[in-house]
């Protein structure tokens, strides 16, 4: 099955790096048919990344204030409404732009799509050092991811 990982964030802001973490973890892990991408994007430029993949795997930052810091949450974009990492005020959010391409009748759109969101603490301070307990969890998000990945 032709598999994109997809690890979102920003590098440069703490604890939204971990999207981009897992994928540089996993990109030097020998996969076959599987292509692993990191990216800054959301809305219609995530979903165009994904055209062409029958299975898409996305990796993101969460900040919900529900769960603890560091909780990985595995959802389908028909868990959730918006998030703030994968829309921005320039786009269209993740599940419009889903709906979107979908209304067009496009083939191209993955039929298994899977988000690994894991809750964050602090996503408005530049730093490449992610916080302790997002730190702590990258191990088990790798793993996990990795096993989706597999399966």
């Amino acid at each position: 099955m032709k598999t994109i990982l997809i690890g979102l964030g920003n590098p440069l802001l703490t604890d939204d790096a971990i999207g981009i973490r897992v994928a540089g973890s996993l990109s030097e892990e020998d996969f076959t048919d599987i292509d692993i991408e990191e990216a800054s994007v959301g809305g219609m430029e995530l979903v165009e990344m994904m055209l062409g993949y029958e299975r898409a795997v996305i990796v993101d930052s969460i900040i919900t204030g529900k769960k603890d810091v560091g909780t990985i949450s595995r959802i389908t974009p028909d868990d959730f409404k918006e998030t703030r990492n994968v829309s921005n005020l320039h786009n269209v959010s993740f599940l419009q732009a889903l709906k979107i391409w979908s209304a067009t009748g496009d083939e191209m759109i993955p039929k298994d799509i899977v988000i690994y969101a894991i809750e964050v603490e602090d996503v408005h301070t530049f730093s490449e050092k992610m916080t302790p307990k997002v730190e702590d969890a990258l191990p088990r998000l790798v793993q996990q991811v990795r096993n989706e990945l597999l399966s």
